[in-house]
């Protein structure tokens, strides 16, 4: 696996992000991890990615890794890379991702948000109704951020031609949209519009993308617009 160059962004005020890419399927894809301080000053990290020295030496120097999360069923391939670099920080997944894997005894299942070291810092909001998917939504008030990983896409810039070949079919090329290909996930529709209500009741400064970008220009509108399949 070739050693990533990306450097770590401010986003906001004390959330940052690393983009990485690489190759899934023949095709030149990218994820982000994001990192969030948390009020003792320790960081909570979401979807795990490979770290070279020089991306966990900034890091470091932006607080001490303490809580690894693996957000969904389809968002864990890293997280053993990541625990490694970090022996000290406590690892979480969703059901899925503790079925996945066996090889991480230390993963536990996510807790409820009041009995969780980021109590009353972060919201986490399950798919319920996307069972294969298994996906967490992650709402951060003090800055506003929400954090989706498959369920929300929207892909920007250049991009490789099997890429653009394949958001044709499922959509999220230059909007904020479900891809169809989670849609016919659905499996029941009253739990998921229950979520859907919940999330649009979130005051959303930007919505943070681990496919490709950050939806910070009327953010709320697009987020509506896009969920608006499930009215």
């Amino acid at each position: 696996m070739q050693e990533s160059t990306e450097k770590w962004q401010s986003i906001t005020d004390g959330v940052w992000s690393l983009h990485y890419p690489f190759t899934n399927a023949g095709m030149k894809v990218s994820t982000r991890m994001t990192v969030i301080r948390l009020a003792d000053g320790s960081l909570f990290s979401h979807s795990a990615v490979p770290l070279s020295p020089v991306q966990k030496s900034a890091l470091d120097a932006i607080g001490p890794l303490r809580h690894i999360v693996a957000p969904s069923a389809m968002h864990h391939l890293f997280v053993g890379k990541l625990a490694k670099l970090y022996p000290q920080a406590r690892l979480y997944g969703t059901a899925g991702v503790l079925r996945k894997h066996p090889d991480q005894p230390l993963l536990e299942p996510l807790p409820a948000d009041d009995e969780a070291p980021w109590a009353g810092e972060l919201q986490c909001i399950h798919l319920d109704g996307l069972a294969l998917l298994d996906e967490t939504l992650w709402f951060h008030p003090a800055s506003g951020s929400l954090i989706a990983t498959d369920v929300l896409q929207c892909w920007q810039g250049p991009l490789s031609l099997p890429v653009r070949m394949y958001l044709g079919l499922t959509g999220g090329h230059e909007r904020l949209t479900v891809p169809r290909t989670v849609r016919l996930l659905v499996r029941d529709k009253t739990a998921v519009r229950a979520w859907v209500q919940q999330v649009k009741n979130l005051d959303v400064q930007r919505v943070i993308l681990l496919h490709n970008s950050v939806i910070d220009d009327q953010p709320m509108q697009r987020l509506r617009e896009a969920l608006s399949i499930w009215d």
